[in-house]
């Protein structure tokens, strides 16, 4: 399929491309929606992201300090961490971040894709297979000065930007997965907060 032909497709569909692709990429398509109290639908909106506030596990980078709450998963070494996702279903990430230059945060997957938070900007890059341009949110951080929290809930599959109340879905996202690489701006981040959650029981 090419260009051409994909965005109008998309259009018809009232969503907004993730990403534009150089090759069409079969199974889930790349889309990021508005909220539906924007006036659109989420994509995979069958699927619940954030709905329980409970964690399976929770712990706390203190990226100062070079220091973390939280035992096995995460291993530090000054501003890099390994953090180890397997067995998870969903992470939620809030950062707090306190600076508007340079790279702030870098999570790479085990597949090779990446979100990050650059400057004011957050930038998604699927894994190379998807032939995909990156999806970037310029306006992802204020612009006034100070400390700013900021949500990210991922699931294989799926991203909630939960600031912004969207979601981006596609095969080629950073999954959950295996672990994380994660690169920490020690002058530009205060804290990093994690929230893994375990799969649901049957009974559940």
């Amino acid at each position: 399929m090419s260009r051409l032909l994909l965005a109008p497709f998309v259009l018809t569909l009232g969503c907004a491309q993730l990403v534009v692709f150089d090759q069409a990429i079969v199974g889930q398509p790349d889309v990021v929606e508005e909220h539906p109290d924007r006036g659109g639908q989420l994509c995979d909106p069958e699927a619940q992201m954030g709905e329980s506030a409970l964690c399976t596990e929770s712990c706390q980078i203190d990226v100062a300090r070079a220091e973390t709450s939280c035992g096995d998963r995460v291993t530090l070494d000054g501003g890099r961490a390994r953090v180890r996702v397997a067995g998870l279903h969903e992470v939620e990430l809030t950062v707090r971040a306190c600076a508007r230059e340079g790279r702030l945060l870098r999570v790479v997957g085990e597949n090779g894709a990446s979100f990050a938070i650059e400057g004011r900007s957050l930038r998604v890059e699927a894994a190379e297979e998807a032939g995909a341009r990156p999806f970037v949110d310029e306006d992802f951080l204020p612009v006034e000065e100070g400390c700013e929290d900021r949500t990210l809930i991922v699931q294989t599959g799926r991203m909630s930007l939960e600031d912004s109340g969207r979601r981006l879905c596609s095969a080629h996202l950073v999954p959950v997965e295996g672990a994380w690489s994660v690169d920490l701006s020690r002058s530009g981040l205060a804290s990093v907060e994690l929230c893994f959650r375990a799969p649901r029981r049957a009974s559940e």
